[in-house]
C-alpha cells in the first residue's frame, strides 16, 4: 500500500492531504476499496497524459488491463483460497502493472 501512496503523491499535483488521511482511515476496514479508489486515480492520471502524448497509449492500454486483471485475481484469491497459482498470478499481473509505471513517471 505504501507504493501506492507514494504513487498517487507523485502523479497528482494538488495537495493529497486529505486522501492521505482517509487512506489511512479506511485501510484497515476496506482495503479493496482504498486501493481501488487509488488505482483508479493512477488510471485517470494516465489516460490525461496518454491523450497528450500518443507514445503512452501502449502502455496505458496495458496498465489499464493489468489494473482489471488485478481486482479480478484479487477477489478469486480471496473467494477461492485453496485454489493453486491465483496468488502467483495476482503478482505477475501486479508486476506489469507496476512495470508500465514508469513510463507515466517519465
Amino acid at each position: 500500500m505504501c507504493f501506492m501512496q507514494c504513487l498517487t503523491r507523485a502523479l497528482r499535483n494538488e495537495d493529497p492531504g486529505l486522501l492521505m488521511a482517509a487512506s489511512t482511515l479506511l485501510l484497515p476496514f476496506q482495503p479493496l476499496m482504498v486501493s481501488a479508489i487509488r488505482t483508479g486515480l493512477m488510471e485517470v492520471s494516465f489516460a490525461r497524459r496518454a491523450s497528450i502524448k500518443p507514445e503512452l497509449r501502449m502502455a496505458h492500454n496495458l496498465h489499464k488491463m493489468s489494473s482489471l486483471l488485478e481486482g479480478v485475481l484479487f477477489i478469486a484469491d480471496n473467494c477461492l483460497p485453496e485454489t493453486p497459482y491465483i496468488h502467483a498470478a495476482w503478482h505477475l499481473a501486479a508486476a506489469i502493472g507496476i512495470g508500465t509505471c514508469n513510463k507515466l513517471l517519465e
